[in-house]
């Protein structure tokens, strides 16, 4: 697994790498640490000197560029040095230089510029929000720009708090499920994933009444659903059980070991996702860890009435998010 993680020295930077022991990581992965700094290095000095003529203070520009890149890839260093010893058998690099944040990260989560050991990476993590050269990494902005244009896994980090040992304190995850293609790769995400004993799962999906013409095609899976559909449902209930009964005897399959439960309900899944995210509670611990969705969970006339149920969940999330694409796997 290759991974590439955005780190740019701040509380929540050191906070996103210590969260990754509640990711189910493998042990043998490759990590890029990148820190970039929000700006723009001028090209070395023409032969002829002509852009020295035009901008005569070109040179100081360059070399304060300069310093400050060599002071980001300290930074990036810091974060490879806690990376290291966090996962010790994990590979890992560190990397810096002077661009516009979301396109650096993209670039080399693509394969561009060195990649991740050269190659694309699978799993992007970002924190929600940063300063200095993250200034602007927060949804709306960088990240927002990194989650909707990468085609790999996002990991969205968000601190809970004091770091807890997956070992004493299992990770919790809530999957958004709705039968479509992401949806199962979300699944399939979680599943590839090593897990302590006690993990606990919870996979969810969300219905609601759809109206069409002068009708009402009955409360039925938004993300899931077709007009093509309507005639063969039993029942909103049925079709929802039918989603996550398989999504958990998909997961049970490679994951015996987790504790695995599902919930069908009404509801936009735009917000019920994250209520039932952020109320799962079980004995003294409440909230999920973190929340995987599909990247695309919508298809058909469903487009018009959803917006991005990814995107609304990674933005309004109070614990870390993650969203795969169903591409993700099938590019290493």
């Amino acid at each position: 697994m290759r991974i590439l993680i955005a780190y740019d020295g701040s509380e929540l930077a050191r906070e996103s790498l210590a969260e990754l022991a509640m990711a189910g990581l493998p042990k043998d992965a490759e990590a890029l640490v990148l820190s970039v700094l929000d700006g723009w290095l001028p090209a070395e000095e023409s032969r002829d000197g002509q852009a020295e003529q035009v901008l005569p203070g070109l040179p100081k520009i360059r070399a304060e560029t300069r310093a400050a890149v060599e002071r980001q890839r300290k930074t990036a260093e810091e974060g490879a040095a806690r990376l290291r010893a966090q996962f010790p058998g994990w590979k890992v690099t560190s990397d810096a230089l002077a661009d516009s944040p979301a396109w650096a990260i993209i670039k080399r989560a693509e394969g561009h510029d060195g990649g991740v050991g050269g190659k694309p990476a699978d799993l992007v993590v970002v924190g929600s929000h940063g300063y200095g050269g993250f200034k602007r990494l927060v949804l709306g902005s960088v990240s927002h720009k990194v989650v909707t244009e990468v085609q790999c896994a996002v990991r969205i980090v968000r601190s809970r708090g004091k770091t807890r040992d997956p070992l004493v304190s299992p990770p919790r995850i809530v999957i958004g499920v709705d039968g479509s293609e992401d949806s199962l790769a979300a699944v399939d995400a979680v599943a590839g994933r090593t897990w302590p004993q006690g993990t606990r799962v919870l996979i969810a999906t969300f219905e609601q009444p759809i109206f069409i013409d002068a009708g009402i095609g009955g409360p039925h899976s938004v993300w899931g659903g077709s007009p093509a559909e309507y005639s063969s449902m039993v029942g909103a209930e049925s079709v929802g059980e039918q989603i996550v009964t398989a999504a958990a005897e998909r997961l049970r399959k490679r994951c015996p070991a987790v504790e695995i439960s599902t919930v069908v309900k009404l509801g936009d899944p735009k917000y019920s996702l994250l209520d039932a995210a952020e109320n799962w509670a079980d004995g003294s611990v409440k909230g999920a860890d973190c929340i995987v969705v599909g990247a695309a969970g919508v298809r058909g006339i469903e487009r018009f009435l959803l917006g991005s149920v990814s995107t609304a969940v990674a933005m309004g999330a109070h614990c870390s998010v993650e969203i795969v694409h169903a591409s993700a796997g099938k590019q290493s």
